[in-house]
């Protein structure tokens, strides 16, 4: 297992390896460009939510999150890939219909541009953010500066990757559900973490690990009942602003093969199971079926996007296996690395 431990200088080197790897292989489909995409979607909420997570719980100065933040922490070199794997964007921008009557803010330069820059500025902050934590230094500031970029950061990831796709659906609470649903993720990520790494941890630290265990579990909870809201909220706005093109859109996905089965499965993944799961008190002691739960939710928010973006745009979907397989090692590779080469800071 030692010989999987990369310092930074690898490990930064392992995820340019990846992106040029997802990049090859994009180039080289023809008429199913939509993988890269998705992959954004979904691994830009993961991988900002994680370190976002701690941010807010720097701020808000949550106990239970001594427990996992090394390991979450870990993960902000994931940040550097997303603008990587976005510079490939460029030859797929045609995907979106506004590239034939380009506007002053839907043009293809000011597009990748303006993306390129908040990514990049993400992972800096983020980066900052992780040394200055770890290091046990005064960290407020870098984790307000942060989370503003991050929230600017999945709007836009809401209102022009997604929702500039799949004109002409117009909705203004998308941004606050987006960055909501990547701090639910990173929960998520830090279920299935209790699991992997909370008994040495408590072993080491004397933390108490049934507590931060519930804790991470009522988050899960929290996060479940707050999804279900934006998620109605979503519908109520186009039913009650009776704006028949946008209901339609929703139709259509439900209407046809494969959306129809898919519209109850992320329901079911993000608050059906989470909510009923971890009404028990047994439940939220035991970390496997909170590591179980934790999987469900990112399986959920995966098919989401998936549900969003499969009508519009043609998918691979040897090309998703493949992309999620690259990014998941990077992530483990990261997480085992972190064990041995940062120094213990609980």
């Amino acid at each position: 297992m030692t010989s999987m431990v990369l310092n930074k200088a690898g490990i930064y080197a392992l995820l340019i390896i990846a992106a040029l790897l997802i990049g090859l292989t994009e180039f080289g489909l023809s008429g199913e460009p939509g993988a890269l995409l998705l992959t954004l979607l979904f691994w830009s909420s993961v991988a900002q939510g994680c370190i976002a997570l701690v941010a807010v719980c720097e701020l808000v100065r949550a106990r239970w999150i001594a427990a996992l933040r090394q390991e979450l922490l870990s993960l902000y070199p994931l940040l550097l890939l997303l603008p990587l794997l976005f510079l490939f964007f460029w030859p797929q921008l045609d995907l979106y219909p506004w590239t034939e009557h380009p506007t002053l803010w839907l043009n293809k330069p000011f597009f990748m541009t303006r993306n390129l820059a908040l990514l990049l500025a993400v992972f800096f902050s983020g980066r900052d953010l992780a040394r200055r934590s770890l290091a046990r230094q005064p960290a407020g500031a870098s984790a307000v500066i942060y989370l503003l970029l991050f929230v600017v950061s999945q709007s836009l990831a809401a209102f022009d990757w997604l929702m500039s796709l799949i004109w002409p659906w117009i909705s203004t609470l998308l941004g606050f559900y987006f960055f909501t649903e990547s701090l639910y993720a990173a929960a998520a990520v830090s279920g299935i973490l209790m699991l992997l790494y909370h008994k040495r941890k408590n072993r080491e630290n004397n933390l108490c690990a049934s507590k931060n265990l519930r804790d991470v579990s009522l988050l899960l909870f929290g996060f479940s009942v707050l999804w279900c809201g934006l998620y109605f909220a979503q519908f109520l706005l186009l039913w009650y602003g009776n704006l028949p093109e946008e209901a339609g859109y929703i139709l259509d996905l439900i209407a046809a093969s494969p959306g129809r089965e898919l519209a109850w499965l992320f329901p079911l993944g993000l608050f059906l199971a989470p909510f009923i799961l971890l009404l028990a008190a047994a439940v939220k002691q035991n970390r496997y079926m909170v590591a179980a739960v934790a999987a469900t939710m990112l399986a959920g928010l995966y098919i989401e996007r998936l549900w969003l973006v499969l009508p519009t745009i043609p998918l691979h979907g040897g090309a998703l296996l493949f992309y999620n397989l690259l990014v998941i090692a990077a992530m483990l590779v990261m997480l085992h690395s972190s064990t041995h080469i940062s120094p213990d800071t609980e």
